[in-house]
């Protein structure tokens, strides 16, 4: 009975991976995110939960905390990468070993960042998604073709946004999407939102005078939503949220002016910084011990 409520325990922080990429420790909204993942790309899913029960078993190999496997917090960078890796790349044995690299190495990120007092957010995935696209001329992972984006011209791109964290393009799951993230808190996800659609309004008000935060909408959507959802669960007051938000998007402008003569992808690097810009500059204010 005891091995049996063991394997409950750890299959319930596999799934629980997907749904942290959003902040949410939760097993059952984890299923529901991966059932909308695999309707809008089955590879991406597949890869998704192939790395994620990677993170899993590094885990517990590891003998790292039960509840933060439970709960999803040492593996979702893993589950992220491995969602990238299905969506933007064709698998092989290359792209397998490879992508078992990326997930021991999210992990070991992940909790090298928290004995330093640091939320890792997806500064991991980040990391070694830098690191993979370093070492694609050596890797020579294939393509997959006929990615989705966003379309910035209209208020759905929004909720698009939402699913585009974790590369779900369509509208009509970008908006499921958002929904589950309000069954769990709907007043941070409702201020993220209200954070997203003021981001889109300035890029539609700017986009022809500042062709530059035009051609980096879909990148500002993703960042400006995570940002302001980030430190909502942070709980930082919704001026901050919003502050956020417009810091990571002016982040994304930057990078994607630096970045995209070289055909670098910057993914979810802007709202790291924003968000950990914002958690020092407030770290003081709220005492010592608060994040």
């Amino acid at each position: 009975m005891g091995e049996r409520h063991w394997l409950i325990d750890e299959l319930r922080g596999t799934v629980a991976n997907f749904a942290q990429i959003y902040f949410i420790p939760s097993a059952g909204i984890g299923v529901l995110l991966f059932a909308l993942l695999a309707l809008a790309d089955l590879p991406a899913a597949l890869s998704g939960l192939a790395a994620s029960v990677a993170a899993s078993c590094l885990g517990i190999a590891l003998r790292l905390p039960r509840e933060q496997r439970r709960s999803g917090l040492l593996g979702y960078n893993g589950a992220l990468t491995g969602i990238a890796f299905g969506a933007l790349w064709q698998p092989n044995a290359t792209f397998a070993a490879w992508l078992v690299v990326c997930v021991c190495l999210t992990v070991f990120m992940t909790v090298i960042l928290a004995r330093h007092g640091l939320p890792a957010l997806t500064g991991p995935f980040v990391g070694v998604m830098v690191l993979t696209w370093a070492a694609q001329p050596w890797l020579a992972l294939l393509p997959r073709l006929g990615a989705l984006s966003c379309d910035a011209g209209t208020p759905g791109f929004v909720f698009c946004s939402v699913g585009q964290v974790v590369f779900v393009a369509p509208l009509v799951l970008g908006l499921l999407t958002w929904y589950l993230l309000a069954l769990w808190n709907v007043r941070v996800t409702l201020w993220a939102l209200a954070a997203g659609i003021s981001v889109w309004a300035g890029l539609a008000g700017l986009a022809i005078p500042w062709p530059a935060m035009a051609a980096q909408a879909g990148g500002i959507g993703v960042n400006a939503f995570l940002a302001a959802l980030g430190l909502g669960v942070f709980n930082r007051r919704p001026a901050l949220r919003f502050a956020g938000a417009a810091l990571a998007s002016v982040i994304c402008i930057a990078l994607g002016q630096a970045l995209g003569p070289l055909g670098w992808p910057y993914f979810t690097l802007p709202f790291n910084l924003a968000v950990w810009v914002v958690l020092g500059a407030t770290a003081r204010r709220r005492g010592p011990g608060a994040p």
